[in-house]
């Protein structure tokens, strides 16, 4: 076991009431020696990413007395199962919480069923969540009715398919969602059709798409839609879009608010890059990235 005593002083921002014990290579019996100590008393913002911390790390911080007061918990990269996170959705604890991320931990359906279902997570605005939720984890998630201050959320490589981002598209719960990252799924051009013409979505200033196979006709509507226009970042990185797809972007009357582009590894060619560099339609496009390594650069 580490010494944590001393982890915990270094880390330890009073100022700001945060503890960030990030990439200290912590597992569950040092989370729960963290816990006794009385120096984390009145933090509300806990930092753990990179760590090797399981479910009874997590119950040891739903039962510490001392972390009522949490508005961040940050799990990423960790090793929570469905089983802590049942827990947590039903911990009083949790009840001042803004903010969780659980991307790439091993949460699945059933995890994603207990916060959706949770009557003390009403406060998120930001959810990143993951990594197995699949369709059906990520359609309770838009179903919930506990889960409608969310403006932001994450679930990047879950197994969604186009219904996965049909259910998003259809809720009537996320319409203040400002944030979406649907990055390394399985979103074709069906459910991009769908997102692109959600009512729900119409408030949207960052969407994430990489790795998804929209195709031509998935841009094309994203592009077309009315729905789309406050989008401020569109990430499309390997999404099977051509030349037809991509002059859609270019003659786009709905993407003015356009201020970073990201196309890299799709098949386009340098006339439709100069076409949508150059284009009259995109006045606010400030980064424009057809390449790895390239860079932003100015359109």
């Amino acid at each position: 076991m580490v010494d944590t005593a001393d982890m915990v002083k270094e880390g330890l921002n009073i100022e700001n009431s945060e503890l960030d014990l990030r990439e200290k290579e912590l597992k569950d019996a040092d989370i729960i020696e963290i816990m006794k100590s009385g120096e984390v008393k009145g933090v509300t913002a806990l930092f753990l990413e990179f760590n090797e911390i399981g479910d009874d790390g997590l119950r040891a911080i739903l039962e510490c007395p001392t972390m009522k007061n949490l508005t961040v918990l940050n799990l990423f990269n960790n090793e929570v199962t469905d089983e802590s996170v049942k827990a947590m959705a039903k911990s009083k604890a949790m009840l001042n919480l803004s903010e969780l991320i659980l991307s790439d931990n091993k949460v699945g359906v059933e995890g994603a069923k207990a916060i959706a279902e949770s009557n003390v997570m009403g406060n998120l605005v930001s959810l990143w969540i993951g990594d197995g939720l699949g369709d059906e984890g990520v359609t309770a998630i838009a179903n919930s009715k506990s889960l409608t201050r969310l403006n932001q959320l994450s679930v990047y490589r879950n197994n969604i398919g186009d219904d996965g981002a049909k259910a998003i598209a259809q809720s009537s719960n996320l319409s203040k969602l400002t944030e979406l990252n649907l990055n390394w799924n399985f979103i074709e051009t069906e459910g991009a059709i769908a997102l692109a013409n959600s009512e729900t979505l119409k408030n949207l200033k960052q969407l994430t798409m990489t790795f998804n196979p929209i195709g031509n006709r998935g841009i094309q509507a994203i592009a077309n839609s009315e729905k789309m226009q406050n989008i401020t970042l569109l990430d499309l990185y390997e999404c099977e879009i051509t030349d037809e797809g991509a002059r859609a972007i270019a003659e786009s009357k709905h993407l003015k608010n356009l201020k970073s582009l990201v196309l890299i590894h799709n098949d386009i060619s340098d006339e439709v890059q100069e076409m949508i560099k150059n284009s009259p339609n995109l006045p606010n496009l400030e980064n424009l990235v057809f390449r790895l390594g390239q860079g932003g650069e100015e359109a």
